[in-house]
Formats: C-alpha cells, structure tokens, sequence
C-alpha cells in the first residue's frame, strides 16, 4: 500500500506539464510587453531616478543580483534617494540588445545586453554595458519583473 501511494505521488510530480519543462511560443504582445518591462524600468526607475515606479515594475519580492551583491526594492529606494542628493547628476539613456526572449508556463526569462550612456545637458560624459538576465511572472496586475541578475562589462 504504501509503494503503491509512492508511486503514485512520484509519477504524479514527473507528469507536470511540458510548457514548464519547455519553452513555449511567446505571442507578438508577451514579447512586447517582456520588452517593455525591461525598457520601463530602466527609463523609469533607474533613468528615471524614480522608486514610485517600483511597483509598476517589480514584484514585491523582486530582487537583482548586481554584480556581487543582492538588491532588494528597498535597497533600490535607498539607492535612488541617494541619487537624488547628487549634485548635477548626469541623465542615463538605455538601450537594450536582446539575446533571448522565452516563455515558460506563466513565467517569461530574457536574456540581453543593457548599454546605458550619460548626459550632463547634451554632452556625452560616461557610458556603461552590462550582461543581464530577467525573470517576468504574470501577477493579478499584469507581468512584473521578479527578478535580474547583471554583470558589468568591461569598458
């Protein structure tokens, strides 16, 4: 009897369903969207220098791995209020160069190169490139950015 309950609990954990297990064909509108969440939340949040736009963006339990460390939205707050007491902070303009876009049941990954440039008024003061990986999930209010991981390029 209890093999029997065994197995059955065993096959019935293997027997999830393959677009879980497999990539599955991502509509024109999930790209766009996968997109957008990725180019949303640079230009707002951190172009921006806006952390109301969070939410719009992320889960409440997102997180990124940035080079080294873990950022959770509240360090990400903590990082814009700083920006926000810089003097003549320079403006950032990003730019995205994907490698992949999948979907995976109710969950979309990405993989793609971020380039960022600075501005001071018009004058080009700094750029910046980055490898980076996301994780989208449907939430009740749409697609939200779970998670990220980034690497810094060499420049």
């Amino acid at each position: 009897m209890r093999i029997t309950i065994l197995l059955i609990l065993f096959l019935s954990a293997c027997s999830t369903p393959n677009n879980e297990k497999e990539s599955v064909a991502l509509t024109k509108e999930e790209e766009e969207v996968a997109k957008e969440l990725i180019q949303g939340s640079f230009d707002k949040i951190w172009g921006g220098v806006d952390s109301t736009e969070i939410a719009n963006y992320h889960t409440d339990d997102f997180i990124i791995l940035e080079h080294g460390e873990v950022w959770d939205n509240d360090r990400i707050k903590v990082y814009i209020r700083g920006q926000h007491q810089r003097e003549n902070r320079p403006l950032r303009k990003n730019r995205m160069e994907y490698i992949s876009i999948d979907k995976y049941g109710a969950s979309i990954q990405m993989a793609y190169h971020n380039y960022a440039e600075f501005y001071r008024a018009d004058t080009l003061v700094g750029k910046g490139q980055w490898l980076e990986s996301a994780l989208a999930v449907k939430t009740d209010k749409g697609w939200r950015l779970k998670m990220m991981h980034s690497t810094r390029m060499p420049k």
